[in-house]
């Protein structure tokens, strides 16, 4: 923390909130199947989450049709058995709330677009939240700082008195590229801990209990 007051905290949502690793890779692996791509190992899919779902179908299928498989992909997780896929990672409530109390405001920045708003409906976490930036909000995906700017405009916070916490290195790298006070990289998601490592957060954590103490000390 940079000798500021915190009054904002950013999360990202897939990986960090909500487990969505089946959600989102059965949607890659069933839609670059049925167009005749190669399918990449679930680690080199990691990679790329977290970006535009455009960008990375320019990753795993560069000679594709990239519209019509964003299209597919997107129909895919439509279907009510895929949506069903979908959970809370344990504890997320309580952070929230733990945060709420304490003055803070709070906002969601993910590269998910039409799926994001009721899937955070569906978990009862929706209204924790003052802002909302999804991948149809902005022109630049993370790493780019525009969507977690926009949320921080959005809560009327500016960026060096906000915390960005995520699962993967693009959420950390936007963090810093927008000039916030503070980010912290969890591991349960996507990225893998030398990845985050790598991107340099200031914090490190393995669980959901671990972030809030983190949160409601920098003030103190």
């Amino acid at each position: 923390m940079k000798n500021q007051e915190l009054r904002a905290v950013v999360f990202d949502v897939d990986g960090m909130l909500l487990d969505t690793k089946e959600f989102i890779f059965q949607a890659y692996e069933d839609t670059l199947k049925r167009f005749g791509h190669q399918v990449p190992h679930r680690t080199v899919m990691s990679k790329q989450i977290g970006r535009g779902l455009e960008e990375c179908y320019l990753a795993f299928a560069p000679n594709g049709d990239i519209k019509a498989l964003s299209l597919a992909h997107r129909a895919f997780q439509d279907r009510p058995e895929i949506v069903k896929l979908i959970v809370t990672y344990p504890g997320v409530s309580d952070l929230l709330q733990q945060l709420q109390k304490a003055g803070l405001r709070l906002a969601v920045f993910s590269s998910r677009k039409v799926t994001l708003a009721p899937s955070l409906q569906r978990a009862g976490l929706i209204e924790f939240f003052g802002a909302m930036v999804q991948g149809d909000d902005v022109t630049h995906h993370k790493p780019h700082p525009e969507g977690l700017l926009k949320a921080l405009d959005e809560l009327g916070v500016p960026p060096h008195q906000a915390a960005m916490v995520g699962d993967a290195a693009v959420d950390i790298l936007a963090g810093k590229a927008a000039g916030v006070s503070l980010t912290i990289g969890i591991t349960h998601g996507f990225g893998t801990q030398t990845e985050l490592e790598a991107a340099m957060p200031d914090y490190i954590v393995h669980s959901i209990d671990e972030i809030a103490p983190i949160l409601l000390t920098v003030n103190k």
